[in-house]
């Protein structure tokens, strides 16, 4: 098992994770993350990583409740990006 695992996103948009072979779903990514997995989303023309969008929307998609998405925008701006909130979250585990 790789250390980062490499999702795909195609033009059409969707998901595909390169160590198991199969498309994925932005819910699973986030289960994946909640695993413990490292997670990397590669736009597959561009080859940019585009890690931080994909899981925005993941944030978006999976928060059910609208207050919910707005507390967890506002603390990841208040921290100082997506990068900054989820080392912070790691630290207070």
């Amino acid at each position: 098992m790789s250390p980062n695992k490499i999702i795909k996103r195609y033009a059409n948009r969707k998901l595909y994770d390169t160590e198991d072979s199969k498309y994925v779903t932005l819910k699973q990514i986030v289960e994946s993350i909640a695993a413990g997995r490292e997670i990397t989303v590669i736009d597959n023309v561009t080859k940019e990583d585009i890690t931080g969008v994909t899981l925005l929307s993941a944030i978006v998609e999976t928060e059910k409740d609208l207050s919910g998405q707005v507390l967890t925008l506002s603390a990841i701006l208040k921290a100082g990006g997506l990068s900054k909130f989820v080392e912070s979250l790691k630290t207070s585990v």
